[in-house]
């Protein structure tokens, strides 16, 4: 990929409004600089104290678009606060593809209507976004106005993907919908061989009275079978079901290995988990389930499983397998044999394809250990007498076939490992549903909505300062600020009140904010007028012959010596008609400031370098008076305590008394 890289520096910022190229994230850069889409990072210089930000992107070369051009979409521009011509600085970056993203089925749309959605919604290809950071709030993604929250990202081998993420053409879509809003009619296929009793699931303590928590509670290294792993996480999905009300479901669970056999309900068909007795049967018979000294024969169960779903399911709902199994018996067919037609059940890959595309029935896998759990569990074995460096193939976990049986039942989830996966899992189960959607629709990009006219008449980049004049200019404006707050809090602990009264944070971050022109400045002073000029305490704000009016009479050395005045002359230069007759002489104050701080008595509208000086230079006038009037504080008397000496008798100490604001 092409470096690329914009910022404030050398970049006019366009905003685009309407329909069109540039929306949500997706911003317009030039074909000279971009020659194809890619992800990017629009960083954010935090204001006011407040952390930086970085903004998942998508990038789209536009024809038209000159080199030192941006365009964004104007909500994306008031949502981060940007400054066309400070704080932001654009970079293309490398985003992963997943081979499936999780959506979650938003309020509104049914799971019908929502899949639609998804399914046409020509931008959904090539999305950036980012997730999966504890930093991160949840991410969204927008599919032609519904907006979508993204539950989790993994992928091919199903492991979960953070960071910054690009929808591809291959990404598999599914979306979940909950359990108060989806009906789905469930046949959990629970493999009951003999290798589901080997125990190398690691235990996890929990709280007494909890599902089979007999079986979780010991020592830390201690570990359960598979079986009881698998009835462990079946009791989640119970107590996880049985918060939702009003859904049309059925439910079968099967025990296999070389045969099947009903364990819910006790009889061949398919019940729904509705009330208090029906949720007992169903954990009374995860209880029973247990294992058997045999094989595995996946084909039949999973013949019997689309029997069930076809003969008692609930029709408009989901029908969904869940295969629960180690794998560990399944052994690929030899090369010589793989011409052979063989029955359907002797087939499971086949069977599944013909499943889903005949009778629309989907299929979760959830596999029970893998071969690190395995390996940790069979060394630990190493003292027991004829153990072997090699276990036999039959105890190893192998999910080779699951993986196959997933990939042709419409891309659902795949999960492997211990305890903690399968219980995720099924406590999700029993609160929702989870769709396939399928593969996102060919992008249709729009045009751009500005006009090539609206291109070249943006404005032009205005000057940025340098390095070493922004380091200057930020420690003036910090100084201030540290002197600002040690004179409220020193006139509250001297006087009883504070000298300053207390501004929004949004003051303080607009006055941090370096100027440009004579527009910003001018703009910036009205902010700085009303921080340290109209919320100063009344009596201070206006030079008197006598000091004596004053609390702490010395204040107003600092106060009165003509530096606080600037602001007060400055303001009503720049607001008010200057060509009154009546103004001349504040005019031609006013000149004298300009010229002390720039050289000038009247800078271009469009000198940066002067409005910054006739800024930094007022910023620096206020800390060193703040700071005068913090050490005249500091070395005062604190207001005198409630008078504990008889009636009638004075106490002693400087004319300091407790008032609030004039």
């Amino acid at each position: 990929m092409t470096a690329f890289k914009h910022s404030a520096a050398d970049t006019r910022l366009l905003r685009a409004t309407g329909d069109g190229l540039v929306g949500d994230n997706r911003l317009a850069v030039s074909e000279a600089r971009l020659t194809t889409e890619s992800a990017g990072v629009l960083q954010v210089q935090g204001t006011g104290g407040a952390p930086a930000r970085s903004v998942a992107v998508r990038l789209l070369p536009a024809p038209g678009v000159p080199a030192d051009v941006v365009v964004a979409p104007a909500a994306l521009v008031q949502e981060h606060r940007l400054t066309p011509d400070e704080g932001w600085e654009l970079v293309s970056a490398d985003a992963l593809t997943p081979a499936v993203l999780e959506l979650e089925l938003p309020s509104g749309p049914s799971l019908d209507e929502a899949t639609a959605i998804l399914r046409e919604a020509p931008l959904l290809c090539g999305h950036v976004f980012a997730h999966g950071s504890e930093a991160l709030p949840d991410a969204w993604v927008d599919a032609s106005g519904t907006l979508f929250r993204v539950r989790q990202a993994l992928d091919h081998g199903g492991q979960v993907l953070r960071g910054l993420l690009r929808i591809g053409a291959e990404t598999r879509l599914t979306l979940f919908a909950p359990g108060g809003r989806s009906g789905v009619d469930i046949v959990v296929l629970a493999d009951c061989s003999g290798s589901m009793s080997i125990d190398d699931i690691p235990a996890a303590a929990r709280d007494e009275g909890k599902w089979l928590g007999r079986l979780r509670s010991g020592s830390a290294g201690s570990t359960i079978s598979r079986m009881n792993a698998l009835k462990d996480a079946l009791g989640s999905m119970i107590d996880a079901r049985t918060r939702y009300d009003g859904v049309g479901t059925r439910f079968a669970l099967v025990r296999f290995d070389h045969d099947q056999e009903p364990v819910f309900p006790a009889r061949w068909g398919m019940e729904e988990v509705a009330d208090a007795h029906s949720v007992q049967q169903l954990r009374g018979a995860v209880s029973l389930l247990d294992f058997r000294q045999s094989g595995t024969d996946i084909g039949r169960a999973l013949h019997k499983a689309g029997e069930l779903l076809h003969r008692y399911g609930v029709p408009g709902n989901d029908r969904l397998v869940v295969l629960v199994s180690d794998g560990a018996h399944f052994a690929p067919l030899p090369e010589e044999r793989s011409g052979e037609s063989l029955s359907g059940t002797q087939d499971p890959v086949s069977l599944m394809e013909d499943l889903h595309s005949g009778l629309d029935i989907r299929l979760h896998a959830v596999g029970i250990s893998d071969d690190s759990l395995f390996d940790r569990w069979w060394q630990a074995q190493r003292h027991h007498p004829g153990w072997t460096p090699q276990a036999h193939e039959s105890m190893v976990p192998n999910h080779r076939m699951l993986g196959e049986l997933v990939a042709v039942a419409g891309g659902d989830r795949q999960r492997i490992g211990g305890l903690d996966v399968l219980e995720e899992y099924f406590a999700e189960l029993g609160s929702g549903v989870v769709r396939a959607v399928g593969r996102p629709a060919r992008p249709r990009l729009p045009r751009l909505q500005l006009t090539s006219r609206e291109l070249a008449a943006g404005p032009p980049r205005r000057a940025t300062s340098d390095p070493r004049q922004r380091r200057t200019w930020e420690a003036a404006v910090e100084e201030a600020l540290i002197a600002y707050s040690r004179v409220c809090e020193a006139s509250r602990a001297r006087l009883g009140y504070q000298l300053l009264r207390s501004s929004p944070p949004d003051d303080f971050a607009r006055l941090r904010r370096q100027c440009a022109d004579r527009a910003d400045f001018t703009a910036w002073l009205s902010v700085t007028y009303q921080v340290f000029n109209e919320r100063l305490h009344a009596p201070l704000r206006r030079p008197r012959k006598d000091p004596a009016v004053l609390d702490l009479p010395a204040l107003s050395m600092p106060f009165w010596d003509g530096r606080m005045a600037q602001l007060h002359e400055l303001r009503n230069f720049y607001h008010h008609d200057r060509d009154m007759e009546e103004r001349a002489e504040h005019n031609r104050i006013a000149g004298v400031i300009i010229q002390k701080h720039t050289g000038s008595y009247a800078p271009p509208e469009s000198d940066a370098d002067a409005w910054r000086a006739l800024q930094l230079g007022l910023v620096r006038d206020l800390a060193a008076l703040l700071n005068e009037a913090h050490s005249i504080l500091d070395a005062a008397p604190g207001p005198d305590p409630v008078p504990a000496v008889p009636e009638g008798t004075a106490a002693g100490g400087a004319r300091i008394k407790s008032q609030g604001y004039d």
